[in-house]
């Protein structure tokens, strides 16, 4: 906080009171030299005005309309101002106020002229005869060319930032301000070299250390001497009291007051120009025919002007010009044209010296008084009285100012106010009681002869010493050319002043604005954005690019397998015309057979024409072919869709013709041709949309007629357009195609040509609307009797009125293959025949007439009540198939009368329900949740008000706290997904009780929310890092100075976007993460995942390295030490440690025992078990194959029991992988002398591995996911039959396997019988529910019940499986089979739910589960799942 903030704007208060006229001399006519050599006294005892860390701006209020900074009168302009550097550990409270830091040390000890720093002056010397370095002179230093960090702000006439190597190395930084300083700088450099080249000429054995050293201490002797007994009376008026001797009990430090206000009175000394003269008192004129040169064009360009004029020439002109008169004014080149930042490149000095007063918190100009003994001021007369008097107008706005406040007028103005011809009575004070207690405190002053270093001879010689012998003896100047005291020019001196210089005779200032500090960074900060934000869209390009590889790859091996398969045919590209907007590029295939083929360009076959039954073809050409009207012809396929094909030209017409032709004369079939107009053609033409259309048309009226209306009633609202659909539907057939497509059926299923002879009552090979119409009213609202009549005429092949028991194993044998199944044997169906007889009563009889076919069906007389005709092709379906469960009354459970809750009820029930459900969940996350934002909160508050001293927040904002608030939360993210694929460690845990507190099955879930979370910070950091690089790009050089003490820029350098992004470690590794992290991302989509697993693993791959950046990325240290191995090093040695357990297994080849090629494309791999592996059931590995180059691994469940001495797999061919490994070891491919080798990771822990420990367990598996439980199921029942399981608290388990047929997983069958088989003890019971199928009211279904209800009654076991198990048709209703279960085991208190399969079964379960669950009785159901796909 600074002092006086309810004072006046400094800049008010300069504009009011220290604005005067130029030209005014000096009233005891000091010299320009004495002005200037005051700036030197200055560098050499203080540098506490130099920003410090952070950069604190405030602004110095400009009125509005101000003459110089606000010409248009715009308002809302300021000048910046930073604050100094002070010492951290103060200014924390009103008891420790800021004490600004001294950046040199305070005692005249020459670091004006030698630094502080050891590197520095060691950069400065020659190392030869105690010399400081010169160029090729001898007289002048070298330039900057070792880039020694000088101040280097920008030239304000020139609006840039020039090289720092064109500067003069000098030993303080701030030398190369100004002409004069410089000067006074050089000359004193010199008069080392003069005083070194005398000792060494006068002791010639010194080594260049000795010389140095001494010649150093004479130097710093002599500017002591200068400063105190010839500046300091020459500026005061009078001497200090005598030197009495070292006094160690003195401080030597520098007074607040007399840097901020005291000293600062030397500024109104200073001219607005310097002259320049020869020893002949020729006054050398600027290029331009200028008096003098300008000192506020010369600001930080002094090495030109040294370079254009001589030493000499610029300390000859000093002495003989005149200060500007002593007392409150500045002249115009330092109040209004001061340098400054490039953004505010002039700047007021008197009102930078008020604003310095309140930033040190000097009190007001009373309290400074009383504090250094003067006499309070009571009145405003009373502190110039003699100026108030000349200009009472002065007084009146001073009294104005601060509002007639005596006792808060700012330490510097009052100071200057009272001050004439010299420093007022304050600040004479002040400086004089400064200046002592630096001369008196230092034990190493020249005149101190008890510090040894010189002696009272020596020192005598040294009081004798001026600075015009300085000058003389370092320069070429003349000793008459110069008075004797410089620092005075009386009459009769050497050489007149022309003029006192005033602005009007000098050249005017530039007054350049308007820079901007991100220009030239625009462009690649576009890039920039663009690049990282089109990095994504590349990745998911690249993602869907190489999608679309992999399955053209798959179509390619399946095009170049079938034409292996298939004799080579002849075959043409054309397009084929669908309708009016749509043609598209099909081959046709002529053969094999009188059939055509249309493949497209995916090589899937999009139709086949087949002209068997046909001894002709007829072919319309069209007529009219013009460049607009390409020349086409259409096909008529009987009882199918017309063909419209149209080719580029008549050529490629006749060309096709001709082969047609061809390939019909092959067949022995004939070609019939005409023409037609095109457009009638067109129009004409059955296309396989027209027909489509047609046939909704066709069942959407079947559908209405049957269930709302009445046949002729017409629509509300209907018009001529739905009267002509009526009347079009009432002329459309269907073909047998067409009635197959809609019973979800093969056109030669012997079902379906039962049950379209029985439809099709005229026998004209087609089904009429009113045909088809009949049918269905007759399913939907026939009498019983009429629905079993029509089954008994579908039995009744021959029509004679009765069905033998060989049309009757016909009908069965058509629900057989509807079943999809071969397990029935002819014996079977015998058997089952002679059964439904027998229990009829019928035994003796071998053929059934209606009656007894009505008495056999009594019993499932409910059963027939509301069947169906299930048209699943059909978009009109005639059943709700959204219900289509399985009939399960076996479960049938009574229902239970419950009170009726309201809403809110329901809703506060579930959601407890859930809460209990996924408590381990919920907990977990939350805890992950509260840690990562915790972590991003503790970085942001850190760096929002912790941070202070870097300096990010005042540079980059608020952004800095929310980017390395994101860093802490993605660094915590990234490790946490290493222990979550920490296997062997999840595996491991599972066998301990803490198992029962961590939700270890779902780590693979938690890894995705861990990764997407991660994901939202990484974006998070790399958007804030986008935007706080551009607050970076727009900040000047100096503000970058606290950003990180890593890195040092040279002050004519500005780094720009492309630095901060591509040429910092940080930047670069940030852009690199940033690519790797999407890479990674977007290959880990479901659908990459699935299609091109190789490149999802390959980029998954690409974590090593995303580690080793992420930590490397902090190693540059821009905002801070780097973080990420704290988060990392713990989960990251799990990790490493978990990856060296795997190796164990990973590189031991084991021999291929065994390979079994099944149905449905699943291979059963049977290879050597590795001695001391121990595993349990329901675990996995990951495999690899060493017969492929790529080794790649996958995860597949182990479905060998853990007693069995050999490891089994069984893997269905989905994905390229798997149909590789299916090929090879297909026996038409494999070569035993390949000698191929199983590679396997694991075994790690699965969600099913713990179903031993309930005494209840109900296991469910769909598709492939049946795999856990071959293990499984195999290892219960041997545990069981032969007590090998003790400890196993498993005594009863429900398997329920859900599939859709059982064609597609005949093996796992096989798995079943053998359990079922070795189960003696009766601890499991299974059921199979076939899904692929039709509704359960379905005709179909309802005669595969009955069929089967038969078949185990009479051999207790399925017509199609053979097992005891029972088979249902349809879904499993999991809420009423849970319910069954925990009614029938409602002693235990809770039922482990095992589910393995897709997605869609895994979320029925649980949902299953929660509907059960929210009951609030006992047992309670735990559900453990596993998901493929």
């Amino acid at each position: 906080m600074l002092s006086g903030q309810d004072r006046p704007s400094p800049r008010k208060l300069s504009r009011l009171f220290m604005k005067g006229i130029d030209g005014l001399g000096s009233v005891l006519n000091r010299t320009a030299l004495l002005a200037f050599f005051g700036q030197l006294v200055t560098s050499e005892v203080v540098m506490a005005s130099e920003s410090g860390c952070p950069i604190e701006m405030h602004h110095i209020d400009i009125e509005k309309c101000d003459e110089m900074y606000d010409k248009d009168c715009k308002g809302d302009k300021y000048i910046p101002f930073h604050r100094a550097m002070y010492d951290r550990d103060t200014g924390q409270s009103p008891n420790s106020p800021r004490e600004q830091v001294n950046r040199v040390s305070s005692w005249i000890d020459g670091s004006f002229i030698y630094s502080t720093s050891e590197p520095w002056i060691s950069a400065m010397r020659s190392f030869e005869n105690g010399s400081f370095l010169t160029d090729t002179t001898g007289k002048m230093p070298i330039r900057n060319y070792k880039k020694i960090p000088l101040f280097n702000n920008p030239a304000p006439h020139m609006m840039k930032m020039l090289s720092t190597e064109r500067l003069f190395l000098l030993g303080d930084p701030r030398t190369n301000q100004n002409p004069a300083l410089l000067t006074l700088g050089i000359l004193f450099f010199r008069w080392h070299n003069v005083i070194a080249a005398r000792l060494q000429k006068n002791n010639p054995k010194w080594s260049d250390e000795d010389v140095f050293q001494k010649a150093r201490r004479i130097v710093v002797a002599t500017l002591q001497n200068i400063i105190v007994y010839e500046y300091l009376p020459a500026f005061l008026g009078e001497s200090l009291p005598d030197y009495q001797g070292y006094e160690r009990n003195v401080h030597p430090g520098i007074t607040h007051v007399f840097q901020s206000a005291a000293f600062r009175f030397g500024h109104s000394l200073i001219p607005p120009g310097l002259y320049r003269r020869d020893a002949k008192c020729n006054f050398k004129k600027t290029p331009l025919g200028h008096l003098a040169l300008r000192l506020c064009s010369t600001w930080w360009d002094s090495n030109d002007v040294l370079t254009n004029n001589s030493l000499e020439e610029l300390l000859m002109g000093m002495t003989s010009q005149l200060a500007e008169r002593e007392d409150a004014f500045l002249c115009s080149d330092v109040r209004d044209k001061l340098f400054g930042p490039m953004e505010f490149s002039r700047r007021d000095l008197g009102a930078l010296n008020i604003m310095r007063g309140r930033d040190n918190g000097l009190p007001d100009y009373n309290t400074v008084r009383v504090f250094y003994g003067l006499k309070r001021r009571a009145n405003w007369t009373d502190i110039n009285p003699k100026l108030f008097q000349e200009k009472p107008e002065l007084l009146r706005t001073l009294v104005s100012a601060y509002t007639n406040n005596i006792d808060n007028v700012d330490v510097y103005v009052g100071g200057m106010l009272e001050s004439y011809g010299q420093p007022g009575e304050l600040f004479k004070v002040v400086i004089k009681e400064q200046f002592a207690r630096l001369r008196d405190s230092d034990r190493f002053w020249f005149e101190n002869e008890a510090s040894g270093i010189f002696t009272k001879q020596e020192i005598e010689e040294l009081r004798k010493i001026t600075l015009w012998d300085i000058i003389v003896n370092s320069t070429s100047v003349e000793p008459g050319a110069i008075q004797k005291n410089v620092f005075f020019w009386n009459k009769g001196d050497p050489c007149m002043q022309p003029m006192q210089l005033n602005v009007s005779e000098m050249e005017p200032c530039k007054m350049i604005t308007g820079y901007d500090y991100f220009e030239g960074n625009e462009l690649v900060y576009i890039y920039a954005c663009v690049f990282l934000g089109f990095v994504p869209i590349v990745c998911a390009g690249a993602g869907y690019g190489v999608v679309k590889l992999q399955n053209r790859r798959r179509r390619r091996l399946k095009m170049k397998q079938e034409e292996l398969k298939s004799k080579p045919v002849d075959a043409m590209m054309v397009h084929e015309w669908l309708h009016a907007n749509h043609k598209r590029l099909v081959k046709i295939k002529f053969g094999p057979d009188a059939v055509i083929n249309l493949i497209g360009r995916k090589g899937e076959n999009l139709r086949s024409a087949s002209f068997k039954h046909y001894d002709s073809v007829l072919v319309e050409e069209s007529l009219d072919v013009t460049i607009v009207k390409k020349p086409m012809i259409l096909i008529q396929v009987p009882r199918d869709h017309d063909l419209v094909l149209e080719f580029d030209s008549v050529g490629s017409k006749k060309k096709f013709l001709t082969k047609l032709e061809m390939f019909l004369t092959s067949n022995k079939k004939s070609l019939l041709q005409t023409q037609v107009v095109r457009e009638l053609m067109l129009a004409k033409a059955e296309t396989k949309q027209r027909r489509e259309k047609k046939l909704e048309h066709f069942f959407r009226e079947a559908y209405a007629l049957t269930f709302g209306l009445k046949p002729g009633e017409r629509r509300r609202g209907s018009d001529d357009s739905t009267d002509g659909e009526v009347v079009t539907v009432m002329r459309t057939s269907l073909t047998k195609s067409e009635f197959a497509s809609a019973l979800g059926m093969k056109t030669d299923a012997v079902f379906v040509t039962k049950m379209f002879n029985i439809v099709d009552k005229d026998g004209d090979g087609r089904i009429s609307f009113q045909e088809f119409l009949d049918t269905v009213v007759l399913f939907s609202r026939g009498k019983t009797d009429d629905k079993l009549r029509i089954i008994f005429d579908m039995c009744d092949n021959d029509r004679n009125g009765v069905i033998d028991k060989e049309e009757f194993s016909e009908m069965l044998r058509s629900l057989v293959e509807i079943a999809r199944t071969t397990s029935l044997s002819d014996d079977h169906v015998t058997e089952l025949i002679d059964g439904m007889f027998q229990d009829a009563g019928l035994q003796h009889k071998d053929y059934l007439t209606y009656q007894d076919f009505k008495e056999m069906m009594r019993e499932y007389k409910g059963d027939f009540v509301a069947i169906g005709l299930d048209c699943k092709g059909a978009k009109q379906n005639f059943l709700d198939t959204s219900t289509n469960v399985a009939r399960m009354t076996s479960f049938h459970i009574e229902p239970t009368i419950d009170m009726e809750k309201s809403y809110v009820r329901i809703k506060w029930d579930s959601l407890t329900t859930f809460l209990e459900e996924n408590r381990q969940n919920i907990f977990y996350l939350f805890i992950f949740y509260v840690v990562t934002i915790a972590l991003f909160v503790e970085r942001f508050i850190h760096y929002s008000f912790m941070a202070e001293h870097t300096d990010l927040r005042h540079i980059m904002g608020v952004g800095i706290a929310i980017t390395r608030g994101s860093a802490a939360s993605l660094s915590f993210c990234y490790s946490i997904l290493l222990l979550t694929m920490s296997r062997n460690l999840i595996t491991k845990l599972k066998e301990f009780s803490i198992q029962q507190y961590i939700p270890l099955d779902a780590n693979i879930q938690f890894h995705k929310i861990a990764a997407c979370t991660g994901l939202f910070f990484s974006l998070l950091h790399t958007v804030g890092h986008i935007v706080n690089f551009y607050h970076v790009s727009t900040q000047p050089v100096e503000n970058l100075k606290c950003l990180t003490n890593e890195i040092r820029f040279p002050s004519d350098y500005k780094p720009g976007i492309s630095f901060w992004l591509f040429q910092t470690i940080t930047g670069v590794t940030g852009v690199l993460l940033f690519v790797i992290m999407c890479i990674i991302i977007v290959f880990a989509h479901p659908t990459i995942r699935k299609k091109a697993y190789k490149f999802f693993w390959f980029t998954h791959s690409l974590y090593v390295l995303l580690y080793a950046l992420c930590l490397i990325h902090g190693l540059a240290r821009l905002t801070g030490a780097p973080r990420f191995w704290l988060y990392f090093i713990g989960p990251g040695i799990i990790f490493t440690l978990d990856k060296v357990v795997s190796m164990r297994t990973r590189y031991i080849p084991l021999d291929v025992l065994e390979t079994e090629l099944l149905p449905s494309d699943v291979i059963r791999i049977k290879f050597y078990r590795p001695p001391n592996l121990k595993y349990l059931s329901g675990q996995w590995v990951r495999l690899a194959c060493t017969g492929f180059k790529d080794r790649e691994f996958h995860s597949f469940t182990l479905t060998s029991a853990p007693h069995e001495n050999f490891l089994s797999c069984h893997i269905k061919a989905q994905g390229p992988w798997t149909w590789k490994l299916r090929n090879y070891f297909d026996p038409c491919n494999y070569n035993l002398e390949d000698n191929p080798k199983i590679l396997i990771e694991g075994p790690f822990g699965g969600g099913n591995q713990d179903w031993y420990k309930f005494e209840v367990a109900v296991m469910v598996g769909g598709g492939i996911g049946v795999t856990p439980y071959a293990s499984i199921l195999n290892d219960l029942v041997f545990g069981t039959s032969t007590n090998r399981y003790s400890g196993v608290a498993c005594k009863k388990v429900y398997f329920l396997w859900i599939c859709p047929s059982h064609k597609h997983f005949e093996w796992f069958i096989d798995v079943l019988r053998d359990v079922e088989r070795k189960d003696v003890t009766n601890v499991l019971e299974i059921h199979i529910f076939i899904t692929q199928f039709f509704h359960k009211f379905d005709l179909r279904t309802t005669m595969l019940y009955i069929c089967e209800n038969h078949f185990q009654r009479l051999s207790k076991t399925s017509i199609f499986t053979g097992l005891k198990a029972v088979n249902h048709f349809g879904r499993p209703d999991m809420t009423s089979f849970l319910k069954f279960v925990q009614k029938r085991h409602s002693y235990v208190s809770k039922i482990g739910v095992f589910s393995c399969g897709p997605r869609p079964l895994t979320k029925s379960v649980m949902s299953a589960c929660d509907e059960v669950n929210m009951g609030r009785k006992l047992p309670y159901f735990i559900h453990h799942f596993e998901n493929f796909g």
